[in-house]
Formats: structure tokens, C-alpha cells, sequence
């Protein structure tokens, strides 16, 4: 095992225990879970309801003592995130900052996961030094949390993300556990079809923290996607046609927030030089799946 002691902050959720699983195979984990619990099998956990309180944070991580701090809690989900922005801030915004400041006390590596919808959408093939105007509740709370970092950290990395693909738990499924589940074909899902990102395996992401602790990158914000441009409606469909699952159950979103074409791809070709890493195709990904 390495020396390094990774905490994962919300482990319970999709991102973080998908990273758990994977990192644990290297280094020591500890996840942190408010309100419910999926056992993990390599990994410790310790339960923690305290990112409000940053006095709470503190003595967390002095406790626990880990070399690097990994922050995966909130909302992922923009539709989500536009109903509840204050929670948006508080988990993503308030609750990083804590856990920030937290790490610096004892000199630990913050890496925060952020996402593409920092930028407008207007233009696509987004690089890590384009202008950052968010238009929806995540991007600004996402923002928001990472300009805090930024300014503040001596040892940091953020990690703005395409949306991820991947297998979640019982208790936090992913989104494309949902299209598989058999209860489905009763329930209509409405996807956006105007919305285009550049998803990625959650694998990769993984793999990108693992350069970054291997290499001791520090002070970077880092795309991370992958090599297909899609919309969510589209890549539904192509998943379902995959798996030979029936697609009768997905249909376009169809909203006046629907009124133009977005593009949220991310330029990743200097974090492929940065990590020595490849990137995928969608099919490469469904293949991890």
C-alpha cells in the first residue's frame, strides 16, 4: 500500500464510491456518508453530517490525518440542482470550502471534482483556460467552490469532468443502472437532446487521480472527458441498443429550456500530456460497463 491516505468526501455516493473502489486497490481510503451507508469492502468509513460547520471539518480531518482529500459531494444533476440552488451551495460551495481549509491545516492535497457546466455551452471544446460564465445552478456552485480553491490552496487540483459513465450501488445508482432497470418500460424518462457533452467512464477519472498523486501535480485544473460529443438522449439510445434493452421508455426532453443547442465538451489534450493517459470512445466506455 502507498503512503499516501486518501479521504473521500461524500464515498457513498456514485463518483465517490466508484473511486473507492478503485483507488483502494493502491492506497489506503476512508469515505465519509451522511444518510445512508453501502458497505465497502476495502475502504473505511466514518460517518459525517458537518460541511456546514467548518469547526466539524476541521476536527474530522486532524482525526483521520489523510495526505490527500478528495471532495465528490452534491448533486450532479443540473435539472436537480435548479430546483434546490441553496443546497447546491452548501454542498458544493460551503462544504468544499470547510474541507478545504481543513486540508491546509495539515498540509493534505485537496483534489475537488468539478464539471463542465462551468462553461456557457455556446461554443464547445472548452480548454482549461477558456472564460467560465455558468448559466445553471451546479456550474455557479461549482464555480464558485473552485475559484475559492484556487485562491486559497498551496496544494490543489481540480478536476472538471464530462459527464461519467458507470455502475453505481443499490442504495445510489447510476443513471444508466436506471435505464437498465426492469421496471422501467412502465415510466417515461425524458432526456435533453440539445445538451452535448463529452462523456467518460468513471474509470478514467480514477485514473487521472492516480497520475495526479503519482506525479505530485499540484495547482492545475484538469479536463477530463472522453472522445465522443453526444447528447444524453442520443447516448440512452445508443446504450439501450448496446444491451438489447427496449428504448420504448426514453423520449427527448421537451421544455422551453429546450430552445437552443448547447455544447459543454471539454478539451482534454493537455491533461493527456499532463497524465500520460489515453482517451475513449463511447464504445470503449460501454465496454468498462
Amino acid at each position: 500500500m502507498s503512503e499516501k491516505r486518501i479521504l473521500i468526501v461524500g464515498g457513498s455516493g456514485f463518483v465517490g464510491w466508484n473511486l473507492a473502489s478503485l483507488l483502494s486497490r493502491t492506497y489506503p481510503v476512508t469515505l465519509t456518508w451522511n444518510r445512508s451507508l453501502t458497505p465497502h469492502p476495502r475502504a473505511a468509513t466514518v460517518q459525517f453530517g458537518g460541511l456546514h460547520d467548518k469547526d466539524a471539518c476541521v476536527s474530522l480531518v486532524q482525526q483521520l490525518n489523510p495526505t490527500v482529500v478528495i471532495y465528490t459531494t452534491g448533486i450532479s444533476d443540473p435539472v436537480r440542482a435548479e430546483k434546490d440552488p441553496a443546497t447546491m451551495m452548501l454542498t458544493h460551495t460551503n462544504g468544499a470550502n470547510h474541507m478545504l481549509i481543513a486540508a491546509d491545516y495539515i498540509k493534505a492535497k485537496s483534489i475537488f471534482i468539478s464539471s463542465d457546466y462551468v462553461f456557457a455551452g455556446i461554443e464547445g471544446n472548452y480548454r482549461e483556460s477558456d472564460t467560465t460564465i455558468p448559466f445553471n445552478a451546479l456550474g455557479k456552485a461549482k464555480l464558485s467552490a473552485e475559484n475559492f480553491i484556487r485562491s486559497r490552496s498551496l496544494n490543489h487540483v481540480v478536476i472538471r469532468c464530462a459527464p461519467l459513465l458507470g455502475r453505481g450501488t443499490l442504495d445510489h445508482p447510476s443513471w444508466l443502472d436506471r435505464l437498465r432497470d426492469p421496471a422501467l418500460p412502465a415510466k417515461k424518462i425524458t432526456l435533453s437532446r440539445k445538451q452535448v457533452h463529452n462523456p467518460v467512464h468513471i474509470r478514467e477519472l480514477a485514473t487521472a487521480i492516480d497520475r495526479i498523486l503519482q506525479y505530485d501535480i499540484r495547482n492545475k485544473v484538469i479536463h477530463l472527458g472522453g472522445l465522443t460529443r453526444i447528447s444524453e438522449y442520443d447516448l440512452a439510445m445508443k446504450f439501450l441498443e448496446r444491451f438489447g434493452l427496449t428504448r420504448e421508455h426514453v423520449a427527448p426532453f421537451d421544455s422551453v429550456l429546450e430552445y437552443q443547442y448547447q455544447d459543454y465538451s471539454l478539451n482534454f489534450t493537455q491533461s493527456l500530456r499532463l497524465l500520460k493517459t489515453e482517451a475513449l470512445l463511447l464504445e470503449q466506455s460501454f465496454d468498462l460497463l
